[in-house]
């Protein structure tokens, strides 16, 4: 982990703007972000060097329009980084069957459970915002006892904890897409910790780029503002008996999506829910097809 040396306060208005600027300045070069529960919104400390700075604060600029405030920048000088940014990371127990840790925590693990390394990176996806762990919610669910999915589809893998999770419970085979190529090269290296190379195939690019679908289980976990535009090729690539899980939506975006996807022949069949520090609730839909 390269060495910060400042850190620069920001204040977005809710959690869907959060979300877009913990993205943004991750793309711009940010070293770190830091998230919690405001008076006021969502407060952000992101974390840079010399070098950064000036692509961060153009990129919280280019969101000024929608509410983000951006605060004092702070000097770090006596910050050794290469352990704060371990602070306050701890394992995530998602069931008796399925943990997710950072390589740098110990977890004893109980008769029959698998678990998933992955080290905090550029690419979205630890397990402890409250949409991935919605998804592995479900996908703990939809894998125990019964037939293991031949075929995992994760759309905007990110780190690719999703896809691993599916195939550290029994999934066959699964394949992962981002847009952003350092998210696929990072999935890779996660993939490959976690001995699970062979079975997860990456590529970079949109879903329209997939030869074919007919995936058994598909795992989204995208803003609606991303998800909706790709809705058709979303639903194009699960099989007759398959199963979509969406995530990434706060509660104010049910009516939309289940309309999108429920005019595209889906039918809602469960949907899980949970609420942040800040208050928002989260909620993650799961679709199959009539009969």
């Amino acid at each position: 982990m390269k060495s910060a040396d400042f850190r620069l306060a920001a204040r977005a208005g809710d959690q869907d703007c959060a979300d877009r600027v913990v993205a943004e300045v991750w793309a711009a070069g940010a070293l770190g972000v830091e998230e919690a529960a405001g008076d006021q919104g969502v407060d952000l400390l992101i974390y840079l060097d010399r070098q950064g700075e000036g692509a961060i604060r153009d990129a919280l600029a280019e969101l000024a329009g929608e509410g983000v405030v951006v605060g004092d920048l702070e000097t770090l000088e006596d910050l050794d980084w290469s352990e704060a940014w371990k602070e306050g990371l701890e394992s995530l127990v998602i069931s008796p069957r399925l943990v997710v840790r950072p390589s740098f925590v110990a977890h004893a693990l109980v008769p029959g459970q698998q678990e998933v390394i992955v080290d905090p990176g550029q690419a979205f996806g630890t397990g402890g915002h409250e949409s991935t762990r919605l998804i592995l919610d479900w996908v703990d669910a939809l894998l125990d006892g019964a037939e293991p999915p031949r075929r995992v589809l994760d759309v905007g893998t990110g780190s690719g904890v999703l896809a691993l999770a599916a195939l550290k419970l029994g999934a066959h085979s699964a394949l992962g897409f981002d847009l952003d190529l350092a998210a696929v090269r990072e999935a890779g290296e996660v993939s490959r910790v976690n001995g699970l190379g062979e079975k997860l195939s990456l590529f970079a690019g949109p879903i329209q780029a997939l030869a074919f679908g007919d995936f058994d289980l598909v795992l989204v976990n995208l803003l609606r503002s991303e998800m909706l535009p790709i809705a058709d090729e979303i639903v194009e690539t699960l099989s007759g008996e398959g199963r979509l899980v969406l995530s990434g939506l706060l509660e104010s975006d049910r009516d939309e999506v289940l309309a999108a996807f429920g005019g595209r022949g889906l039918l809602p069949i469960a949907e899980g829910a949970r609420r942040d520090a800040s208050g928002a609730t989260w909620i993650s839909p799961l679709f199959g097809f009539p009969g």
